[in-house]
């Protein structure tokens, strides 16, 4: 058994993951097997652009190709998938991408620059009845432009050094412009592109399977003949593991059950800890009485003691760092002494409670109950719900415990049939425009579930993002959170840990902190 751990909540413990794993790249690669993982869902469509669920990306990821990637073995390193190479200017405020030649798609017609650009316009310019999660991720796209059949070019409204990374999200999937012509609803019902999978088969609540590509353009990839992953999650995933069924769950496991696994298999696993780009919020719904009050909003922040139930939570789930919106201890994040500034983040609980009682009072609210929806994905979601109840029941709110399977989760979500929610957003990488995504105005990022418009935190939003001052720009991202959080329209409460337990036959694979990342399963091999 090997274990990378994080010493910290910082960083570094991801660089000294990464270079475990580009240790492992070194290894000579063996060809053939079959890869068997863990999925806790089954995707609610094949729709990469309206995807926001890792278990979708989890599946889809192998079957597609994007414009840039994030560098197995070297993250938060960039390197071209179908891109060969690309020039920025910052004057002409546009973004060049040379395509590589020879790309071919799983039908056996040829990728090329219109594709990209055909994919990109649906993603920044959605057409009617296409939902696209990546338009406010894309907003700084003024136009999208065919140079050649080779060469897309990308002009910017502002120079905006965010955007580079969001070119490598494993969500840009690369359609088919030839197929979307004929069949605009493909991407939802049809997966084809010319990632290094083809899909073969998915049966709802059991497998999804893929073969190797072998005409895929990486040279001697994917080094796998198939991949089978499997619905399954909570102690399932754990057993499976452990009886060689299956190899690995991607996403990870709790703490409890990393450790169950390296004392029963010892060698035979692989461990991988550090600080997850994934948190847990609750959003209020701000069109309906009683959360378009600000009273009521902010007593419910108020009432969660972050401080000492994360240190109980800690102990026995993944549920580990208290934080705001961005990732805690990280290049961006407030101290400590500046969190307790916020609503919700003193050390004085008592008092918190004793305002948030107050509140309740002023607002007519004093026996203020509510739904909380929850979704029935990873058991921790539940528990971080019944610790937010447990936490509002201290001021004599009285919550309804409204757990739901994903698909009505989701359609809550968008359509805004829910009082208040237990919300996830994982990230791809340290980026507060990436993360702040979250939680601007609904009409204005389709991430956002808070059903609010505050033209206020959307203003500090677009400043912080074309700030070229690091100082000026971390004094937005303070104003940002304290605006968020004294209006507490979406409450960010916990960041979690990642602990990823793998069969030590399971090589090639890149740890890094979001677990939508180093899915497409090019450069993984089986030496077993």
């Amino acid at each position: 058994m090997s274990i990378l751990k994080g010493v910290s909540a910082g960083l570094l413990a991801l660089a000294i993951a990464g270079g475990s794993t580009a240790g492992a790249l070194a290894q000579t690669p063996v060809s053939g097997g079959t890869l068997r993982y863990a999925v806790s869902d089954d995707p609610a469509n094949f729709d990469c652009h309206s995807g926001n669920h890792f278990a979708a990306l989890m599946r889809l990821a192998p079957h597609y190709s994007t414009l840039l990637r994030f560098k197995p073995g070297s993250y938060p390193d960039i390197e071209g998938d179908v891109a060969e190479s690309w020039e920025a200017d910052p004057a002409a405020l546009t973004y060049t991408f040379k395509i590589r030649d020879g790309i071919l798609f799983h039908d056996g017609t040829t990728l090329d620059a219109e594709d990209v650009a055909t994919s990109y316009e649906r993603m920044t310019f959605p057409p009617e009845g296409v939902v696209s999660e990546r338009i406010e991720t894309f907003r700084q796209i003024e136009d999208i432009t065919v140079l050649d059949p080779s060469t897309v070019q990308f002009k910017l409204k502002e120079w905006d050094t965010s955007v580079l990374g969001t070119f490598a999200s494993p969500w840009n999937c690369i359609f088919s412009a030839e197929l979307l012509a004929s069949d605009p609803e493909y991407p939802g019902n049809k997966v084809m592109g010319s990632g290094p999978f083809v899909f073969e088969e998915f049966v709802a609540g059991s497998v999804w399977k893929a073969s190797r590509f072998d005409n895929y353009f990486r040279d001697g990839q994917p080094y796998l003949d198939a991949l089978e992953s499997y619905t399954m999650e909570g102690p399932a995933v754990v057993n499976a593991i452990q009886a060689g069924q299956i190899h690995t769950d991607f996403r990870g496991v709790s703490p409890q059950s990393r450790v169950r696994l390296e004392e029963a298999m010892g060698d035979a696993v692989t461990s991988y800890v550090g600080p997850s780009l994934t948190h847990f919020l609750v959003t209020f719904n701000s069109e309906v009485a009683p959360f378009d009050d600000p009273r009521v909003r902010r007593a419910l922040n108020l009432a969660i003691d972050r401080w000492n139930g994360i240190a109980g939570l800690s102990a026995t789930t993944e549920m580990k760092y208290v934080g705001g919106p961005l990732l805690p201890f990280g290049a961006y994040s407030a101290s400590v002494e500046e969190m307790q500034e916020w609503p919700g983040y003193s050390f004085d609980i008592e008092a918190a409670r004793a305002e948030a009682r107050s509140l309740l009072a002023e607002a007519g609210q004093e026996n203020l109950s509510f739904s909380l929806t929850v979704r029935n994905g990873p058991p921790v979601l539940v528990d971080f719900g019944v610790f937010l109840i447990d936490q509002w029941r201290q001021i004599g709110v009285t919550v309804e415990n409204n757990v739901v399977e994903t698909p009505p989760w989701a359609a809550a979500i968008s359509d805004g049939s829910f009082e208040a929610i237990v919300d996830i957003f994982s990230a791809l990488r340290e980026e507060p425009t990436e993360q702040f995504t979250k939680y601007v105005s609904y009409d204005v990022s389709a991430r956002s579930a808070g059903r609010f418009t505050d033209r206020d935190l959307d203003a500090l939003f677009n400043a912080q993002a074309v700030e070229a001052d690091p100082a000026a720009r971390m004094a937005l991202l303070r104003q940002f959170e304290t605006r968020l959080l004294e209006q507490s329209y979406s409450l960010p409460v916990v960041w979690l840990e990642r602990d990823v337990v793998m069969s030590s036959a399971l090589k090639g694979w890149t740890f890094s902190p979001s677990n939508f990342l180093y899915l497409d399963q090019s450069g993984t091999w089986l030496d077993e």
